[in-house]
């Protein structure tokens, strides 16, 4: 439920100075698996891994490094890294080489993935011609993903269900978060939305594998003007719909989300539903429950809710970080708007 959504990128600390010599050594004497010579540079930090590129262009590589002790991620990099074999290299990160030991002249555990270049989706990037680019690759790594192994759980749970057990983490695990004066008064209205959504997460299959976290920070605007997915650390079994919902909507705060309005919504569910449907590739056009516009756009609208008020609670468990506290008052002000507060 402590999602890391690669926003992080904190200065170099004491560990990155002493990987920085060891990874320039290794990639200069080409003893690290699927990583060419050339430039070493950060790319950036976040909670569970340091990213670094190594060499340019086309054959440039990223390096990610553990920050913490494998056992600690909040996913096996193996999980991740197998995920990655299954993404097509024209719809974002495909894996290149995984050590899960330390015996190699790193040290440490590392993966190795393509470089997708770009940059970052903006607020101000969003028009009808990106939203369907995006629909139809988010369609494309669903098709993708489709053949992977059946999920344990045939069918997604419901919205109050999963709204349970995201309140029930955070009051195990962070309970000052909940006391919260925002959160108190969120909470009822919070949950009666999730439970008049609940008809439309009716026998809904589970599909084997989705993104998990396709806010607008993991999404990579690419030179020839096309989105691509990143990090797919928090990829596994789960609902299409909340892949539509994690790049924006009514609710935003902090940089994760794009502003949009209802209609935007619509246009990109009804998209996503229309290329899923066409597509011969996808056990999606076999789904109507999974693929039907109005029952997507009605479990987006929840994961929405979901996600929003879990990251939410995430920026105030972090109370001596200044930015996290003004993410946290961007969300909660904008759940309470959308609740109706």
């Amino acid at each position: 439920m402590t999602m890391d959504r690669g926003v992080d990128t904190p200065p170099p600390t004491r560990t990155d100075d002493d990987i920085a010599p060891r990874i320039r050594a290794a990639v200069d004497a080409g003893e690290l698996r699927g990583v060419p010579t050339g430039p070493v540079e950060r790319l950036g930090a976040g909670e569970s891994y340091t990213a670094w590129r190594v060499g340019s262009g086309e054959q440039a590589r990223v390096l990610r490094l553990p920050r913490r002790p494998p056992h600690d991620l909040p996913r096996p990099m193996e999980a991740e890294f197998e995920v990655l074999r299954r993404v097509p290299p024209e719809l974002g990160t495909s894996a290149v080489a995984l050590e899960a030991g330390s015996d190699n002249p790193l040290g440490t555990p590392y993966m190795v993935t393509t470089h997708v270049p770009g940059r970052a989706l903006r607020a101000t990037d969003w028009n009808p011609r990106l939203a369907t680019a995006l629909a139809h690759q988010i369609a494309h790594l669903h098709a993708a993903l489709a053949a992977a192994p059946a999920p344990s759980a045939a069918f997604v749970p419901s919205a109050g269900e999963q709204g349970e057990e995201l309140v029930t983490w955070w009051r195990e695990h962070h309970p000052e978060t909940l006391t919260d004066p925002r959160v108190c008064a969120l909470l009822p209205a919070w949950r009666h939305e999730l439970d008049r959504l609940a008809p439309a997460f009716e026998a809904v299959p589970t599909h084997p594998l989705i993104h998990g976290d396709a806010v607008a920070t993991n999404v990579i605007l690419g030179p020839d003007g096309l989105p691509r997915l990143i990090d797919f650390e928090w990829s596994g079994p789960g609902d299409t719909a909340k892949d539509l919902a994690l790049i924006g909507g009514r609710v935003t705060g902090g940089p994760w989300y794009l502003p949009m309005t209802p209609d935007d919504v619509t246009a990109f569910v009804t998209e996503y539903s229309r290329y899923s449907r066409s597509s011969r590739r996808s056990r999606l056009a076999q789904d109507t429950g999974a693929a039907d516009p109005q029952r997507l756009l009605e479990r987006r609208e929840a994961y929405e809710l979901l996600d929003r008020l879990g990251n939410l609670l995430y920026c105030l468990s972090r109370p001596g970080e200044a930015r996290y506290g003004r993410w946290a008052d961007e969300l909660a002000r904008s759940l309470t708007a959308r609740l109706g507060g």
